[in-house]
């Protein structure tokens, strides 16, 4: 069962550390270089989000460990689609790491949608939607939230224009990115006393909140 394959890999790597009696725990990190897009009807209501989120080339090659099924040196589209289908349905665990706020008001989401995984270059990438359970009319400030509470795996937005967009939006529509700061400590160097302050701590993660505010006239 490779569900909730990041999860269980980050706590695989804790335990691992633990037994080995090492008195500096690494943060048994996954970085993610993600991209959005905020999904607007022909009307202009939301309805919904659609995310892309490239893994590490390191969790990458774990993730696909066994899944080149007909031997051919590629892990195709195909060979990933039950660890697609399975780890984006989980995510409802989690929120999908996402919120998204319109005029002050969270939206729930309904099932994910077009949901696929692809292998390039060395690192595995997550497409999928996730559509609200009902359209939404644009308030003049929205506001969209990515980031994981206990830190475990870390959401950076992409460079560039293709970070985030509005599709079909409103004319006059701006969005701006606020990504996280570093933190005062490197994923090789956390000790004891960080994974404390996670446990204590449930939204630990929010200080490194990748952050979009929408704003329309």
């Amino acid at each position: 069962m490779r569900k909730l394959w990041w999860i269980y890999a980050l706590f695989g790597t804790v335990i691992g550390l633990c037994l080995n009696g090492s008195k500096a725990v690494a943060h048994p990190h996954v970085q993610v270089e993600a991209s959005a897009s905020l999904l607007f009807s022909g009307t202009g209501q939301v309805i919904g989000l659609q995310h892309h989120w490239q893994f590490d080339e390191a969790y990458s090659a774990f993730a696909v460990q066994g899944l080149d099924a007909n031997g051919d040196g590629k892990i195709s589209r195909a060979e990933l689609a039950d660890l697609a289908k399975e780890n984006t349905e989980s995510l409802s665990e989690f929120d999908y790491f996402t919120k998204l706020k319109i005029d002050g008001k969270k939206l729930d989401f309904a099932n994910p949608v077009d949901y696929w995984l692809e292998y390039d270059n060395g690192k595995l990438t997550l497409h999928f939607t996730l559509p609200l359970k009902g359209p939404t009319k644009i308030a003049r400030t929205s506001g969209i939230e990515l980031y994981d509470p206990t830190y475990f795996v870390a959401f950076t937005f992409r460079e560039g224009d293709q970070a985030f967009s509005l599709k079909s939006g409103p004319s006059g529509c701006v969005a701006t990115i606020t990504r996280p700061k570093a933190p005062t400590q490197t994923s090789q160097n956390l000790n004891e006393s960080f994974f404390n302050t996670l446990s204590a701590k449930g939204d630990f993660g929010a200080q490194y909140a990748n952050r979009v505010l929408v704003a329309c006239p």
